[in-house]
């Protein structure tokens, strides 16, 4: 009689592996793809970050040249220790519309994003980007102590796992910002 039950028993075992595979095998793909999609959002936000960042650079290069025409205009002017104290509304408007600095700053973004979403950045050749937005100045009034720069687009990361997900556009948006005031 023991021997019976040991051989149901081995059934028993054999039937809730076979149920219970399918069940595990769909849980680890998920946990693939999510982790998946969380480090392609993880990395292209830092990458996004620091593209934003160095847009700003151009600003703060601008923000040299004015103080230093000033400087070259008035050779009595004595510049604050507070670089912005030596702003002055039409600086900021100058900063902040001039086309060719806002172009500058926009093309700088493009530049720095484009060098550094290639495969080598992020060890992944097949996440696609697209929808690329930049805007400089980013919801800017004159009476703001800051300006930013706002990135945002669309990684298409490809679903592997599970066929019903094929492919899924993860959003990734950046800000950077600087006192002008």
């Amino acid at each position: 009689m023991n021997n019976i039950l040991s051989k149901y028993e081995k059934g028993n075992v054999l039937l809730i592996v076979a149920i219970f595979l399918p069940v595990v095998l769909g849980l680890l793909a998920l946990i693939l793809n999510v982790g998946t999609m969380y480090y392609a959002k993880s990395a292209y936000t830092s990458i996004a970050d620091t593209s934003t960042a160095s847009g700003l650079s151009i600003l703060g290069d601008e923000i040299v040249k004015i103080i230093e025409e000033k400087i070259d205009e008035d050779p009595f002017f004595e510049p604050d220790d507070d670089v912005w104290d030596n702003l002055n509304d039409d600086d900021r408007k100058k900063l902040t519309e001039n086309p060719d600095i806002v172009n500058n700053i926009e093309a700088s973004v493009e530049e720095y994003l484009q060098k550094n979403i290639t495969a080598e950045s992020v060890m992944r050749n097949d996440f696609v980007i697209k929808d690329i937005n930049i805007e400089y100045p980013y919801n800017y009034n004159l009476s703001d102590s800051s300006v930013k720069v706002h990135l945002e687009f669309r990684i298409r990361a490809p679903i592997h796992f599970v066929k019903a997900m094929n492919n899924k556009d993860i959003l990734v948006k950046a800000e950077s910002q600087l006192r002008i005031k």
